[in-house]
């Protein structure tokens, strides 16, 4: 009832929100994104937002952010051309490393495709260790961090290869 109840007041007043996606540091835009993602309705409105602030967001750990909410958001609300919509980011090799990883685990939670030859690949070549250090404090993978293993690799490893992850069942996207 809580969780219901905290979704139903970001849906109430997301133009609160929606608002500081357009604020100056760069901290708050990640969070507002964040909590855009939990909101119970308004979803199309929300999104609207999300792709305009995606389409003029400067900073790489935020790009990342509005990535992660767009999928979220479109997973909760059943967005059709959401899977359609991150596999274009996750495979256009002209989209930053952040974005297109970003949009790579939305597309894993989005499709229920086999996992592409070509979006294995772009992992491996994508994800560096300063990939880690700036997606990391994400607040969508801290919430996934396990056992001192940072969330990104956590996430991929239990996207990309479950049978071998060694802790608990992957748990539902977002």
């Amino acid at each position: 009832w809580v969780i219901r109840a905290a979704r139903d007041a970001i849906a109430a007043d997301a133009h609160i929100p929606i608002a500081l996606l357009d604020d100056p540091d760069p901290q708050v835009r990640e969070m507002a994104a964040y909590v855009l993602a939990a909101a119970s309705d308004r979803a199309r409105e929300i999104a609207t937002a999300l792709h305009a602030r995606l389409d003029v967001e400067q900073d790489a750990r935020v790009r990342a952010g509005l990535v992660l909410a767009i999928a979220q958001l479109a997973r909760e609300h059943r967005h059709e051309d959401a899977a359609a919509f991150t596999h274009a980011l996750w495979s256009d090799t002209t989209r930053t490393p952040e974005v297109r990883v970003s949009a790579a685990l939305g597309w894993l939670c989005l499709a229920d495709d086999p996992v592409p030859d070509t979006l294995r690949t772009m992992i491996e070549e994508t994800v560096t260790p300063e990939l880690h250090r700036l997606l990391s404090p994400t607040p969508w993978l801290t919430q996934v961090d396990y056992m001192g293993a940072d969330g990104l690799s956590h996430t991929l490893w239990q996207m990309l290869d479950p049978d071998t992850w060694p802790g608990p069942a992957p748990e539902p996207c977002f």
